[in-house]
């Protein structure tokens, strides 16, 4: 063989020779076998894989979140329903003065607010002054529980001692107004005497100006009269 024939031969083999770039591209069915090891798997091979479960301290912690969650929504719904429910509320000076004891025309507190007055009798009773439109609760002759600003009606009961006839949630009075906690009590005569409030005005009402013997006052005073005086309890008018 010639020069010229190895010459070309080897050419020929040099030019069927693979480029390095393509070693690892080669299919299986070129019956050779790559000598480098395929790629390890990578993550996304496992998608099909079931999830890994939850550690216990992060479900305690939804279930933590989700009880605080509903504590809140309860407290929401609780002031929400606080925020409609209605309210008696004092109104300022029309607010009653509270428990002290005090014997008649003296107080033992150094106001002249729950002083009883003179002649006012003895034991647990209501005293009432037209005069002074003051109404007294008094409990074992002497304590004072309350003393209540109030406005006398158009007829006025005379001096003396009454008792409690009668006690009504609610009722309208002899002037139409209608009104509650009312406390009657007897007088001998047409008209009946009473305690009471005007259903519509929490603080004391002002002055009637129909015919009735219903002494009026602020709910909260005529509603801690209602739950003092018993049916048969002592009414005492004075000057």
């Amino acid at each position: 063989m010639g020069k010229g024939t190895r010459a070309a031969g080897t050419r020929r083999a040099a030019a069927a020779a693979p480029p390095p770039g393509r070693a690892y591209g080669r299919s299986p069915g070129d019956g050779q076998q790559s000598s480098v090891p395929p790629p390890p798997p990578t993550r996304t091979a496992a998608r099909g894989a079931a999830p890994r479960p939850r550690s216990g301290r992060g479900a305690t912690f939804s279930v933590l979140m989700m009880t605080i969650a509903a504590l809140a929504a309860v407290g929401v719904l609780a002031a929400q329903a606080e925020a409609t429910a209605p309210r008696v509320r004092a109104q300022g000076t029309n607010a009653s003065t509270t428990k002290t004891t005090s014997k008649s025309g003296s107080s033992s507190s150094g106001t002249t607010a729950n002083a009883l007055p003179a002649n006012s009798g003895s034991g647990t009773r209501v005293v009432y002054s037209p005069s002074q439109k003051r109404v007294w609760l008094v409990e074992g002759s002497h304590t004072v529980e309350r003393a209540m600003q109030v406005v006398p009606g158009t007829i006025i009961a005379p001096n003396g001692n009454y008792t409690v006839s009668a006690k009504t949630p609610g009722a309208t009075g002899s002037d139409n107004v209608s009104v509650i906690y009312v406390v009657r009590f007897d007088s001998g005569s047409s008209t009946t005497y009473g305690f009471d409030a005007d259903q519509n005005i929490t603080g004391l009402p002002p002055a009637p100006t129909g015919r009735t013997g219903g002494i009026r006052m602020a709910q909260l005073d005529a509603q801690a009269l209602y739950e003092f005086a018993s049916v048969g309890t002592t009414v005492v008018v004075v000057s």
